[in-house]
């Protein structure tokens, strides 16, 4: 016999059962959650129970793209130290929006969403200020209970498609101009699929609740391959070279190859893979719920470890001076990324956000300085709470402005 953890939109575990033993689930489930959340670090602390998302954004061409606990989406534009301002909100026209939304938008022609009631919203916010109307909506007939989308919507632009994996264990493509359901989609899973997917050469790569990472093709919908592993894949894949390295909650972190799915490498931590890992070219660094970073080369070997002291959740982004990681705590640190054994990482500045948890990835961009001077690199960071923040990364962090989404106003910076 064989169980192990998946998720829960409720709450962040559930127990699956094999297929002869799943009538005891919730008897077995009562009896040993007290304990469990005793046991595995990071439980305690509520992933998987907001019902309105976790304050993800988007960032192109000078606009945030935030989408918001009360079921709207907002596009911001940013005006750096001077502030923000509302370029548009979403036009969704029922009461509640879409819900709320646990990812972040997808930008391209349109402003992909995926929303909380089970619709993927493709918004057309070119008219400028007011509001976006929506160009078209997926699936186009609403049924009974329609499952959540959690997985954020994943955009092939020069492809034309739009790729989103659902709770009902569905990958959906669509025409991304039309909507149209591509003839293959969707392609079916055993397991739900928060995984958002990672689209490369006409091929979707995802994980699935069902323990299982695939690979399909985006023409036709087949499969290309497929590797399992001990539990639930949650987390977005990264492709880094030949490999696609992506972790379960059986706390691998894999390393496959990217054309057949064969294991090239794994790599264990004491705790759940929820991020995804991000690449220099030279370094692969992944963030486990058990609060450490890993450095680690080409062939998984370790390089080194820093400990965060609190779960990771979000996903770290990779800075000119170095590299950004933020704890589901509140703590946000900049770290010396270096790419050898011999040197340790070092802290070189770090910023704590006092209200709200952060779960949703971390997001950069660079901009053109004040005055026309040399780009900035700046971080966006989400939390919990609706509240959407702007941090210039120097030698430090410089927060710019903070601005709450439920309230519509600008917030304290820290």
């Amino acid at each position: 016999m064989s169980y192990h953890f998946l998720p829960s939109r409720n709450f962040p575990i559930r127990w699956a059962f094999p297929p002869a033993l799943r009538s005891l689930r919730l008897l077995f489930g009562f009896a040993v959650l007290g304990v469990l959340c005793l046991t595995v670090a990071g439980c305690g602390r509520d992933l998987g129970a907001s019902t309105k998302g976790w304050g993800s954004v988007a960032v192109a061409n000078g606009v945030v793209y935030a989408t918001t606990l009360s079921g709207q989406v907002y596009a911001l534009d940013d005006n750096g130290s001077e502030g923000v301002s509302t370029r548009w909100v979403s036009a969704v026209g029922a009461e509640g929006g879409l819900g709320g939304a646990y990812s972040s938008p997808a930008v391209g022609r349109y402003v992909y969403v995926s929303g909380i009631d089970g619709f993927l919203y493709a918004f057309d916010g070119s008219a400028g200020a007011g509001s976006a109307q929506v160009v078209w909506r997926q699936p186009q007939i609403e049924a009974e209970d329609m499952p959540p989308l959690v997985s954020s919507p994943a955009l092939d632009e020069a492809g034309g498609i739009i790729a989103v994996g659902s709770e009902d264990g569905g990958l959906y493509a669509y025409n991304a101009l039309t909507g149209d359901n591509l003839r293959w989609s969707p392609f079916r899973t055993e397991g739900k699929i928060w995984s958002t997917p990672v689209l490369r050469n006409g091929v979707a790569y995802f994980g699935s609740q069902d323990g299982s990472v695939y690979a399909v093709s985006l023409e036709t919908g087949a499969l290309i391959w497929r590797f399992d592993t001990g539990g639930a894949v949650v987390a977005t894949p990264l492709i880094h070279k030949n490999l696609l390295i992506v972790g379960s909650f059986d706390r691998q972190l894999y390393g496959l190859g990217l054309n057949d799915g064969q294991p090239r490498w794994q790599f264990g931590a004491e705790n759940w893979w929820w991020a995804t890992p991000v690449s220099s070219g030279r370094a692969v660094y992944a963030a486990s719920m058990d609060g450490n970073v890993y450095a680690l080369d080409d062939n998984g070997v370790l390089l080194w470890t820093y400990d965060m002291g609190d779960p990771i959740v979000a996903d770290p982004v990779l800075v000119e001076r170095g590299l950004v990681v933020a704890s589901q705590e509140g703590r946000v640190v900049l770290l010396r990324a270096s790419v050898s054994a011999q040197e340790p990482p070092q802290e070189i500045a770090s910023f704590s956000i006092r209200d709200g948890e952060i779960k949703a990835p971390l997001v950069k961009s660079s901009t053109i300085g004040f005055g026309g001077s040399n780009e900035q690199e700046v971080v966006y960071v989400g939390t919990d709470d609706g509240k959407v923040r702007r941090l210039q990364v120097l030698s430090g962090f410089t927060p710019h402005w903070c601005y709450d989404t439920e309230d519509n106003v600008l917030c304290p910076r820290n």
